[in-house]
């Protein structure tokens, strides 16, 4: 008898079979066997595909790279990210596959869609501290410490900048017609008008001051260089706009020329009267067809020569543009330069001369390496030349833009330039400046006669050359120029310039300028806040209530005692110079209209030392202040709001250390803590402690310290060709008069930061 076995998991006793049928076997475990098959190839449950390999082939990087996966599982790790929400991680194209000039350039083209470049871009990007202002992407200022050495150029040597930032305006339409339609935008008071003389022959570049429609003395826009360019049959205006006006001046013309809603009922009437001023005339913005180029300083001359050629003759026949042109005065034109050549500066041509030039390639005359551009000076030389403008000498096919897209389509890059003389030439270096393959280019130069003031500024500082040139020519005329010596510059260097000159760069009366305003402002208020209370300057105990700006409205109504709802800034000439007569003789100033909403552009210089900065008050002088000028000084103020400050403080110290210990609490207790999110949006703390560090609403200016607030500065700074801290600013018209009447010719001027007051000259400005 066999021995029987047991199994408690049976039954008990079980006789168990000595063979096993594998089908009945497979079909009991079906279900079974489907339900792992399916978690295996599941996607959705809680498992990630690197986590069914076996232990001994996982790794961590699986998680995030699919390339470490098995191919079979790859697809599938794929899917189950998206379906959970996380973004596969793309490869980063090659540098190699970047750098390609096809790829290149479509990056170039995204990256210029929120902000336009110009040519010169990528040359300033590697070089300049580069912002986005006006819809350009421009350079503010070199890496290097130039700012002396900019100064340096436009005094001595040539300051170079790039300023094709500024929007070409063409105007097409009869001159009487033209002359109509800016008259109720411009006054004569302002200086010599757009039809004068000495600009409707296309001889000289004019500028003029623009205003809303029928507002003079309110309403400024901004001023404006301009160029009248003379045809067969009619003449062409062309404007020449600061960014930040273009779309303002653009609207106003095309309401005066298309709309008739905005005009008084006799103005009207004379324009309907007129022969179709609507068909005649058309404006057209033509952004990005110039490039323009400024060249500042003695030796900007010697430059230009150095690195124009003009062609001959027989080299413009090959010129598919030249071929419409029967008589383009190049022998003529070639010796007027040439005389010209001698010249020390230009500021010896007589002031904003045209002149059109048809040059040879510029990288042509580019010398190997950078030298100083000299001219030796010819003492034979005659001044009539420099006093009789020729008749050609202004005329250029540049105006014409149907030539535009032929010199684009003939344009050689730089490598095809350098493979061209290189393959060509049997001697290296061995150039052929009549080359047919090399196209002539027409330019326009235009002199700039620097300041003509003798009273503070030394007369020709600043003088130089813009030179306008094709688009697609950008890049070969400023790399030569920079070859033959001229120091690059940026935004800063323009604004300085202006400084320098005595010119008013953001009148505060224009749209512009009140943009400009604000915008020093919001980045003052935001650089005096992220200092520590223990370094910020207290402004209440040194009587400030308004450190970032310049409450022009509320000056004006404190000096006439009226509330005022637009203010101007005076820019009649022959008015400010009977102003700046009074001045100096200390007498009535003239009666003008409006007087309680005028601003006077005054230029202020200190009469011993100390350092204007922007902002700064000008106050009205007591008799005995002249005399006891070294210890003067602004008496403290009472601060109400220091101890609401420190209280404040005191309690978010406590807050912010009672919500740290429950934190620490929350953690040992193994509860997550809930903490916020940063955001960019100050607190309510930070929002209340503001409003206690500065005047949350100014009502008044004038009284606000122990002297008379007249006026601010809007720039204040060392002045290098002066040799000491000089200012522009404004003062209120009202203002001034009193301080006449007290029979003075001095001021008062105190930074925002100092209780010390300063003796100041006080003079006039003219080109505001």
């Amino acid at each position: 008898m066999e021995a029987a076995e047991f199994d408690a998991t049976l039954g008990g006793t079980e006789q168990l079979p000595f063979s096993a049928n594998s089908l009945k076997f497979a079909a009991s475990r079906s279900i079974e066997i489907a339900a792992m098959t399916e978690s295996i190839q599941r996607t959705n449950h809680n498992k990630l595909i690197f986590q069914n390999l076996p232990v001994h082939m996982r790794r961590r990087v699986m998680s995030h790279n699919s390339k470490r996966l098995p191919i079979k599982l790859r697809e599938a790790h794929t899917k189950q990210f998206k379906n959970n929400g996380f973004a596969v991680k793309q490869k980063r194209p090659s540098r190699k596959y970047r750098r390609r000039p096809q790829n290149l350039l479509d990056e170039y083209n995204r990256r210029q869609k929120r902000h336009k470049w110009l040519e010169t871009h990528i040359w300033h990007a590697k070089r300049f501290h580069m912002i986005e202002k006006w819809g350009y992407r421009l350079a503010y200022a070199p890496c290097d410490k130039a700012f002396r050495a900019c100064y340096r150029a436009t005094s001595a040597h040539c300051l170079l900048q790039d300023i094709s930032y500024v929007t070409p305006i063409e105007i097409n339409g009869p001159v009487d017609t033209i002359k109509e339609l800016f008259s109720s935008i411009t006054s004569p008071s302002c200086g010599l008008g757009l039809c004068a003389k000495a600009y409707i022959d296309g001889k000289r570049e004019g500028l003029i001051h623009l205003y809303q429609s029928n507002t003079y003395p309110f309403g400024y826009i901004g001023k404006l260089n301009f160029i009248w360019v003379p045809h067969k049959c009619k003449k062409t205006l062309w404007l020449f706009v600061h960014p930040s006006q273009t779309q303002e001046i653009e609207s106003i013309l095309t309401n005066l020329i298309y709309s008739n809603k905005n005009y008084d009922p006799e103005i009207t009437k004379k324009r309907r009267k007129s022969s179709g001023m609507d068909e005649n005339v058309k404006i057209k913005i033509k952004a990005g067809i110039f490039n323009r180029f400024r060249l500042t300083g003695p030796n900007s001359h010697a430059v230009l020569t150095h690195s124009l050629k003009c062609v001959e003759s027989a080299k413009i026949k090959n010129d598919d543009w030249a071929k419409s042109y029967d008589d383009l005065n190049l022998e003529e034109k070639d010796e007027y330069w040439e005389s010209l050549s001698t010249l020390n500066s230009p500021s010896q041509l007589p002031p904003k001369i045209i002149i059109g030039l048809i040059v040879k390639d510029p990288r042509l005359s580019r010398p190997s390496k950078r030298t100083k551009a000299i001219i030796e000076t010819d003492t034979s030389f005659d001044s009539n030349i420099v006093l009789n403008i020729p008749s050609y000498a202004s005329s250029s096919p540049l105006w014409d833009l149907n030539i535009h897209e032929k010199l684009k389509k003939k344009i050689m890059s730089n490598g095809e330039f350098i493979q061209h003389l290189t393959k060509t030439k049997i001697v290296p270096g061995d150039i052929n400046e009549n080359d047919p393959v090399l196209q002539s280019i027409p330019i326009i130069l235009i002199q700039r006669p620097g300041s003509q003031d003798s009273d503070y500024k030394k007369i020709g500082y600043g003088s130089g050359w813009d030179i306008i040139v094709p688009a697609g020519y950008g890049l070969p005329f400023w790399l030569t120029f920079k070859m033959f010596g001229g120091r690059s510059g940026g935004l800063r260097e323009t604004e300085n310039l202006a400084f320098e000159m005595g010119e008013c760069y953001f009148p505060p009366d224009s749209a512009a300028g009140k943009l400009e305003e604000k915008r020093i402002e919001n980045e003052l208020k935001e650089k005096y806040f992220r200092l520590p209370p223990s370094k910020r300057v207290n402004y209440i105990k040194l009587g400030i209530n308004s450190p970032f700006i310049c409450p022009w409205d509320l000056l004006l109504k404190d000096w006439c005692e009226e509330h005022i709802y637009d203010f101007f800034v005076l820019r009649d000439r022959q008015l400010l110079n009977q102003i700046q007569d009074s001045i100096d003789r200390k007498k009535l100033m003239p009666e003008i209209e409006n007087s309680n909403s005028c601003l006077i552009p005054v230029y202020l210089t200190l009469k011993s030392r100390g350092n204007l900065k922007r902002h700064a008050l000008i106050c009205l002088p007591e008799v005995t202040d002249a005399s006891n000028i070294k210890t003067l000084f602004e008496p403290h103020h009472e601060d109400p709001n220091e101890k609401h400050r420190k209280q404040k403080r005191k309690e978010h110290l406590k807050e912010l250390k009672k919500s740290r210990k429950n934190r620490v609490k929350l953690k040992k207790q193994g509860h997550a803590s809930n903490v916020t999110k940063r955001t960019n949006e100050p607190s309510e703390y930070v929002k209340n402690m503001r409003q206690l560090w500065l005047p949350s609403k100014i009502d008044s200016v004038r009284f606000i310290g122990t002297r008379q607030v007249l006026g601010y500065l809007s720039m204040g700074a060392l002045s290098f060709s002066e040799a000491r801290s000089c200012g522009i600013g404004y003062v209120a018209y009202n203002a001034l008069s009193e301080l006449l009447k007290m029979e003075q010719n001095r001021v008062l001027v105190r930074n925002v930061s100092s209780r010390k007051y300063w003796l100041a000259n006080i003079q006039t400005v003219k080109n505001v």
